[in-house]
């Protein structure tokens, strides 16, 4: 490598180091920027991992998680950083699950695999070390979010009613959210993969480096076969046995998540017949994640897509991208 080869690559990979550093210390500071920020900081490792090559993307994650150590330390913030752990690490998998130039169902399959088997490594790791079962970890950390939710609405002059029957009810609650904690965590972790998937195609995009095409998204269609199990699902909730109506629940909730973006793919779909405004489409979108009502109405969408197949009566749409 030239010398000037080498002071553009250490640039790059110092900017690597500041980027994703940043990004790290944003999120671990201001919790009000947590959470959305949380989502997409595998972006500048996957950015990173993917321009600068494997050892520096590895590189880029050690640093981040080092100078975050340091800074939260020093500052005096309370941060997790095995929660950083996992999501610079989705930056790793999912570079490597885009170099493999597998479907969209295929990449967030595998990816949200592999994050889910490091997470369970962590919870497994950590539950040795402090004398506890995973499923009891669980448990514990939901009824402590319940108890704080309590305290939270208190501080907002929510009814006593209301606040009462939360508190008188907050066993079968944790109980309840404990059995589905399978399928909220999948759904939590494809979700997030996902939109990784998107905004890093805009990132990669921009900056003229490759990325893989996934087709026209707006024509994704998820297997007919596949509503047996939802209708297996919903059979299970059917038997009065605990443990088969905690399967079929969970089973049903994954897999209308999953209609859920058969649905979005067919909302999309319409967008571009209709060629509707960028801006009117986020807007929409928004509203879509925002309002329950009108997300079970996307869920039902895609549901029905198996039966009656909107998409068939329109024309093929040029434009490839989702």
């Amino acid at each position: 490598m030239r010398e000037w080869e080498r002071k553009i690559f250490s640039r790059k990979l110092l900017s690597g180091f500041a980027v994703s550093s940043l990004a790290f210390l944003a999120v671990a500071a201001f919790p009000l920027f947590g959470l959305i920020g949380f989502i997409f900081t595998p972006l500048p490792i996957m950015y990173y991992y993917s321009k600068l090559g494997r050892m520096q993307g590895l590189a880029v994650l050690g640093v981040s998680l080092v100078v975050l150590v340091i800074v939260s330390g020093v500052a005096g913030f309370k941060t997790s950083i095995s929660l950083f752990l996992m999501s610079g690490s989705l930056g790793l998998i999912l570079s490597e699950a885009l170099r493999r130039s597998r479907s969209i169902e295929k990449t967030v399959l595998h990816s949200a695999g592999a994050l889910l088997a490091l997470s369970l490594v962590l919870l497994i790791c950590y539950s040795v070390t402090i004398g506890k079962t995973p499923w009891h970890l669980i448990e514990m950390y939901i009824s402590e979010s319940i108890r704080e939710n309590i305290r939270l609405y208190s501080q907002l002059d929510v009814r006593s009613e209301q606040i009462n029957l939360l508190k008188d009810n907050a066993k079968q609650i944790t109980t309840v959210i404990t059995s589905l904690s399978p399928a909220l965590f999948l759904i939590s972790l494809s979700f997030v993969v996902w939109l990784n998937i998107l905004a890093g195609r805009l990132i990669f995009k921009k900056n003229g480096m490759w990325y893989p095409d996934f087709g026209d998204l707006a024509c994704w269609k998820f297997p007919d076969r596949m509503v047996w199990i939802v209708i297996m699902s919903g059979g299970l909730l059917l038997i009065p046995v605990w443990a088969f109506r905690v399967v079929g629940l969970n089973l049903l909730i994954l897999f209308l998540f999953i209609y859920m973006f058969q649905g979005l793919a067919i909302v999309t779909f319409f967008f571009k017949e209709k060629r509707v405004p960028r801006f009117i489409r986020v807007i929409c979108y928004f509203l879509i994640f925002a309002q329950q009502i009108l997300l079970l109405l996307i869920i039902g969408l895609g549901l029905f897509d198996v039966w009656i197949d909107f998409r068939k009566f329109n024309k093929k749409i040029d434009n490839s991208t989702a």
